[in-house]
């Protein structure tokens, strides 16, 4: 299995930051890889949420379902597989100072807000062996991913503030 854990921070709401990192019917709109996501119930993540992601990666259509373990608003973990993949991680946003706004306690106020995303991977049967040798290939693809994220809670929350110029960090 191998673990892979990407970090971005955001000058963004945390809420925004959360509504869009903790629903995976947004995956599409910054993982490129992702043809198709299903998620029951719709929404942000739940305890017992039905995820099925159809994944393009490596020339291989990966369709894997999922269910998230734990979900608490800020934090979702899960696992799922299929017979070719296993999968287990979470996503995490986690304000780690407030904004430069002055009131950080008042809702939708500006925050640094880490991105947090940690994904365990392994191939399954006669792809197993293939696991380690395209680890490299999808830790570039998840931090381009995170990349994604970060600019759209960026543009999403410039678009909620006027005269506001949030920023993205690695």
């Amino acid at each position: 299995m191998t673990t892979l854990t990407s970090v971005r921070t955001v000058s963004a709401d945390p809420a925004l930051a959360a509504r869009i990192f903790l629903d995976w019917s947004q995956d599409p709109r910054w993982r490129d890889q992702v043809r198709r996501m299903t998620v029951e119930p719709a929404g942000p993540a739940v305890t017992g949420q039905r995820i099925v992601e159809e994944l393009s990666f490596a020339g291989l259509t990966f369709v894997t379902p999922t269910r998230v373990e734990h979900a608490d608003g800020a934090e979702a973990r899960y696992r799922g597989g299929s017979g070719v993949v296993s999968v287990r991680g979470s996503r995490a946003v986690t304000t780690v100072s407030p904004g430069s706004s002055g009131s950080p306690d008042l809702p939708g106020s500006p925050r640094e807000v880490r991105l947090t995303a940690t994904l365990d991977v392994s191939l399954r049967g006669p792809l197993r062996p293939l696991t380690a040798l395209l680890a490299p290939s999808y830790r570039r693809l998840q931090e381009a991913d995170l990349d994604r994220l970060a600019e759209l809670i960026v543009l999403l929350d410039g678009r909620s503030r006027e005269g506001s110029a949030p920023r993205a960090t690695g």
